[in-house]
């Protein structure tokens, strides 16, 4: 006799706002919050203690941290999660009040914790979720005692100084709903929770690894993923000598003092502050400008894609973008953590500026991770009568799911970098090949799960859209031949110098230098992060724009026209009047 799953659900989780926030800069009286929340569901009949549950549950857990709002005391986020998998029985919410803070730890603003359904607040429903369940947006308190004296101490004198109009009664509104049943999964799979969207990025500028490497902007990239990352794909760290089962496990003083420093590495790379750009992959992308207020886009599902079947070009482009389309002969390093945040940046020997361990430092010492290794995107080699063709839809056919290096021996090698002179992204992202190992030495992930990655990967809502997905062996002679190929392009590209290293090291990057020229460098790699971020914004408002550019520009070359005949009618006073009309706001300011 067959037994029924359980139902589970896909539900939509939005922070939308703070309100009077805790006062955390007492020199303009205001605070750059954020909002952290953990994921827990609950399940019937689940519970015991010590270790073992504690370890269980942590695993289970989910992560989202919204984009960081810029001096403000009421900050309005309206950050979407959705997540899939979500058991009847709800789950909990847990919400930290943060405030970023580059130069220090972030402040601790508020705590509150929350439940989906709650029986007190949720009656008609009882204590299951069910289709069409809906919160609408709900206010919740945040206790403050949870937070730093310090931010206590200046929202009180704030208050003083500015005759009450700095609040105390701290509050966060979120509301949750119910899109529908869950897709039923088979094996562990149908039995976890997991993020299905939508595709948030994140780019970070980090002004202290562009010095050390001395390259123009040194970025670090994060890109979530669609799930759920195959169970399969987990890959624990190997403790091949004493010290790393130390590091890892915060043992002695050396294991404290190692871990320390590699947490260190990871806030410094992946560095959060005012240059950061977090924006959210729909199509028509929703960007964060340099005082993190959002820039709305279109309001589109990120598994919207995913459920037609078609590939999100949308998506496949932004990872081309992030990965400067692979030019230069540029190598990434990478790890794929286990809900399915990608996080990745260029590699190379000007860029072993004194890590312990790379992929390490990009799980930020995670325990369990779900893949890691290397990669590389080229251009795809395909004779001019092989080459794909276009759908009716307008979406190119592309080989977006092959990932057996052992059927691919046609097409092996890039197309040459003067192929053409195009832009790169003027390309469809079927033009373009991923080229992802496992080279990693700290989680050594396992080469006969390398198909499963290749087929994670090549999802319609994920890299669908890619030309090509090759998955390989970081031991290939021939991937080795290939790597050594970028090399010798990237040098080719640098004018036939070989990489500059820098002999130092994050973890000393707190001593202070006597050199005025390390100053100057210091000064330079802060305006170039700056300059780079600022770059990225202009070119997505751009984009995001020019339907009413091309809009604006009809509308006045018809005016042109009417005033050039000396057209008198109604219909040339109406143009006239829609060109005037077709300013935006704030044009000319």
């Amino acid at each position: 006799m067959s037994t029924s799953r359980p139902t589970r659900y896909t539900c939509e989780i939005v922070f939308h706002r703070a309100t009077n926030v805790p006062v955390a800069d007492l020199h303009n009286f205001s605070c750059d919050p954020y909002i952290s929340a953990t994921l827990q569901p609950l399940q019937n009949g689940a519970g015991g203690s010590g270790p073992a549950a504690s370890a269980q549950r942590e695993s289970e857990s989910l992560l989202f941290r919204t984009a960081t709002a810029r001096r403000t005391l009421n900050p309005t986020y309206d950050a979407r999660w959705i997540v899939s998998g979500v058991p009847a029985s709800g789950f909990s919410l847990a919400i930290k009040l943060l405030d970023e803070d580059p130069g220090n730890r972030d402040d601790r603003l508020g705590k509150a914790e929350m439940r989906f359904p709650d029986p007190n607040l949720d009656p008609a429903y009882g204590s299951e979720l069910r289709d069409g369940w809906h919160t609408g947006e709900r206010e919740y308190k945040v206790h403050k005692w949870h937070g730093s004296v310090r931010t206590r101490l200046g929202t009180y004198v704030a208050s003083v100084v500015t005759r009450g109009r700095v609040g105390h009664r701290v509050r966060v509104v979120v509301s949750v709903r119910v899109l529908g049943e869950a897709p039923c999964l088979d094996g562990e799979d149908g039995q976890r929770v997991y993020t299905l969207g939508p595709h948030i990025f994140v780019r970070h500028f980090s002004p202290l690894a562009t010095r050390l490497t001395y390259v123009q902007s040194f970025k670090a990239n994060r890109l979530q993923l669609t799930g759920p990352v195959p169970s399969s794909l987990r890959h624990r760290y190997v403790g091949f000598a004493p010290f790393i089962k130390a590091m890892f496990r915060k043992r002695g003083i050396e294991g404290i003092i190692l871990n320390r420093i590699l947490h260190k590495q990871h806030h410094a790379i992946y560095k959060w502050d005012k240059n950061t750009v977090w924006g959210v992959v729909d199509g028509a992308d929703t960007e964060v400008d340099e005082d993190h207020n959002h820039v709305d886009g279109k309001d589109a599902h990120a598994h919207d894609t995913a459920e037609e079947g078609r590939p999100d070009e949308a998506f496949a482009r932004k990872f081309l973008e992030m990965a400067e389309y692979g030019t230069e002969g540029r190598i990434c390093t990478y790890v794929i953590l286990l809900d399915g945040q990608l996080r990745f940046t260029e590699t190379g020997e000007e860029f072993a500026i004194g890590l312990l361990s790379k992929h390490t430092m990009h799980a930020n010492v995670a325990i369990e991770i779900a893949y890691s290794g290397e990669f590389f995107v080229r251009r795809v080699r395909q004779p001019h009568h092989a080459r794909a063709k276009p759908e009716e839809d307008g979406h190119a056919n592309g080989n977006t799911t092959h990932h057996d290096s052992d059927k691919l021996d046609r097409g092996d090698e890039p197309a040459p970098a003067d192929a053409d002179n195009s832009d790169p992204s003027s390309l469809p992202p079927s033009a373009y090949e991923l080229v992802i190992d496992n080279d990693s030495g700290t989680y050594r992930p396992r080469k006969d799960l390398l198909p499963v990655l290749g087929e994670y990967l090549s999802r319609p809502s994920n890299l669908g859209a890619l030309g090509r997905i090759r998955v390989m062996d970081g031991f290939d002679d021939k991937l080795k031949r290939w790597k050594e190929q970028r090399k010798e392009e990237k040098k080719r590209a640098r004018g036939g110098k070989a990489a500059i290293v820098r002999q130092a090291s994050i973890s000393s990057s707190g001593s202070s230098s006597s050199s005025s020229s390390s100053s100057s460098s210091d000064e330079e790699a802060v305006a170039a992060a700056a300059k780079d971020a600022d770059k990225e914004r202009q070119a997505a408002r751009g984009h995001k724009d020019g339907g009413n550019e091309d809009k604006e520009k009809v509308l006045k070359e018809d005016a042109e026209r009417a005033k050039a005949n000396e057209d008198d009618d109604d219909a040339a006073k109406q143009e006239e009047q829609d060109a005037q009309g077709s300013k935006p706001d704030g044009a000319g300011m």
